[in-house]
């Protein structure tokens, strides 16, 4: 599975350190809103997902897209997170 990062926009809020885009390969489908957190040395990824309120006005998250297979979810997580290790966002275009 190939994976470029298509942008990483940093955002600090608790675990939460940033957003990013996905472009898998070969198909050229791109995944944004991905959110990157770090936490007691582990670091993780989270697919996109939309708020909602439970029975008891929680708020709860449901992923847009989500691996019903948890080895496929780790293969991809890796993945990602070391694409984004090699990601070095494009220089500013002079004015």
């Amino acid at each position: 599975m190939g994976i470029e990062i298509q942008s990483f926009r940093k955002y600090e809020k608790n675990s939460l350190k940033g957003y990013l885009a996905v472009q898998l390969q070969p198909s050229g489908l791109e995944i944004r809103d991905l959110t990157l957190h770090e936490s007691n040395d582990r670091r993780w990824v989270n697919m996109p997902a939309r708020p909602y309120q439970d029975s008891e006005g929680n708020q709860k998250y449901s992923y847009i897209v989500y691996f019903p297979d948890k080895k496929r979810s780790e293969q991809f997580q890796a993945v990602v997170l070391k694409a984004l290790d090699d990601y070095r966002p494009p220089e500013p275009k002079p004015t």
